[in-house]
């Protein structure tokens, strides 16, 4: 039989195992660049969130920011508002605003949390606002 061409049936296992290890490899990336991909979505869309309220107040002024101090609001996964939190089955982003005089301006603290595989994640965007 040593005059025969072809593979012997070790060879083809061993190329088996390594084709299903590669597999697996490409497997692992998928799910992890999937997940980061998610994150990152909802990162932007927090960001977004902090600083849509950030642009308002510069444009309606100092005592308009002023009277956000404490107001919290909830947008669902794409950054609509939406009622409450326990209306809603996706994501849930929390927007809660701070702000603080600062002699001639108002320091204006805007927080937007969410809960992403079991931990709370946090952005927080800040001006001032004269």
């Amino acid at each position: 039989m040593r005059g025969e061409k072809g593979f012997s049936m070790i060879e083809l296992m061993i190329a088996a195992a390594i084709f299903a290890f590669a597999m697996l490899a490409i497997a692992g990336m998928s799910y992890t660049s999937v997940y980061l991909v998610n994150a990152s979505n909802s990162r932007f869309t927090a960001t977004t969130i902090a600083q849509s309220v950030i642009e308002q107040a510069r444009n309606h002024g100092q005592t308009w920011a002023n009277n956000l101090n404490g107001d919290v609001r909830y947008f669902d996964e794409v950054g609509n508002e939406i009622d409450n939190q326990g209306n809603q089955n996706g994501l849930v982003f929390t927007r809660i605003i701070r702000t603080q005089a600062l002699g001639t301006g108002t320091l204006m603290r805007v927080r937007v949390s969410w809960t992403e595989r079991g931990e709370v994640k946090n952005v927080i965007q800040s001006a001032v606002i004269y």
